[in-house]
């Protein structure tokens, strides 16, 4: 069997980034929705800001080394040359070549579509795969590369996760309601990883699983969000290619040796643009302590579904740091330069290059 052949759905779409998406199962989001998160995440983060000292905030600024913030900036280069190389290898393994440096410019404007709230409902998911379709990639493989890139970066990010609360708690920085909350996340986490595991590797149960899931979801939309309700085909779609993905991934183990290890490097250079970034500030944190509060604030950011984890990161990461006697303005600071450095300027870098890149595929 070829190595896209069981993948391909039976007919391609051929139109727009939000046509493709609904042939994946994914619905864009509403930009009415999208644009509350949004709002409700500044919010949150004019709330975290309002905490701190306003004159020391000013002071923790003024004492930036502005050499030093090339460190962060070089660390958001090196994730996303990584994260551009995990893209290519999965594709390759499933049978396609791209040239490295359209795989860059396709996963920086991808990547980072998510934060600009684009017009006609555009997600960083459906325009990979409008990019990817145009450059000769047919829609199921494309939604293979999307969904396979997305479900080894999520099962790295959880490891991070579980290390960061185990790193918590060694700390020893915990006492009372905080060692009661972080103990039993941990447990949870822990927990998520083994059912994790089974699904992946009981491919029948993992099967029965994403029906019954799929099931479950559908019907308590149609409850208590009828609105709000997808199609049921669209949702046993999405099982379908998710189910897919976990395929291929288990049939191919030594083609996603490399990609594999190019997602961790991807999360180690992200860790590293917060390690710099108190670096930078003049105050370095002890590296397990910014494991913890990276992992942690990358989960929150992502399961929360506010663009870009706006408020959410900062709010998450700025708790865990104070918990571990970080003081809170410097703590404020350096995820501000996080966030300015590994959000901020690729999404500047996007918006210069989506026009050429959607203009390469015409």
């Amino acid at each position: 069997m070829s190595a896209h052949a069981h993948l391909a759905p039976s007919r391609e779409p051929t139109g727009e980034p939000e046509l493709i998406a609904r042939e994946a199962g994914i619905a864009p989001r509403p930009r009415r929705w999208l644009a509350a998160a949004g709002l409700f995440g500044a919010a949150v983060l004019a709330f975290v800001v309002s905490r701190a000292n306003l004159e020391q905030l000013r002071e923790t600024a003024r004492g930036v080394e502005p050499v030093l913030v090339l460190l962060p900036i070089l660390a958001t280069v090196g994730s996303y040359l990584t994260m551009a190389r995990s893209y290519q290898g999965i594709a390759a393994a499933a049978g396609y070549q791209l040239p490295f440096v359209d795989m860059l410019r396709i996963t920086l404007v991808a990547n980072t579509a998510n934060y600009l709230l684009a017009a006609g409902g555009l997600s960083g998911f459906a325009l990979r795969m409008y990019l990817f379709l145009r450059r000769g990639i047919p829609a199921g493989s494309a939604v293979l590369v999307s969904l396979v890139q997305t479900l080894l970066t999520n099962l790295i990010l959880l490891a991070f996760v579980i290390g960061g609360f185990v790193l918590l708690l060694l700390s020893h920085s915990l006492v009372g309601r905080d060692l009661v909350v972080a103990s039993t996340l941990l447990l949870a986490f822990g927990l998520l990883v083994v059912l994790a595991a089974v699904l992946i590797f009981r491919s029948s149960l993992r099967r029965r699983a994403l029906l019954a899931a799929t099931d479950i979801v559908y019907r308590g939309l149609r409850r208590f969000l009828p609105h709000r309700k997808p199609r049921r085909l669209k949702l046993l779609r999405f099982q379908r290619n998710l189910n897919a993905g976990l395929d291929f991934l288990l049939e191919r183990p030594h083609e996603m040796l490399a990609p594999t290890l190019y997602i961790v490097l991807d999360w180690i250079f992200t860790l590293l643009v917060l390690h710099t970034a108190f670096v930078a500030i003049g105050h370095p944190v002890n590296a397990g302590y910014v494991v913890a509060g990276f992992a942690i604030g990358m989960f929150f950011s992502i399961v929360s579904l506010v663009p870009g984890g706006l408020g959410i990161l900062e709010g998450s990461m700025t708790a865990v740091f104070t918990s571990l006697d970080v003081p809170l303005e410097r703590a404020v600071v350096a995820i501000l330069i996080f966030r300015v450095t590994y959000y901020g300027l690729p999404l500047l870098a996007s918006v210069l290059l989506a026009r050429p890149t959607l203009r390469s595929v015409r």
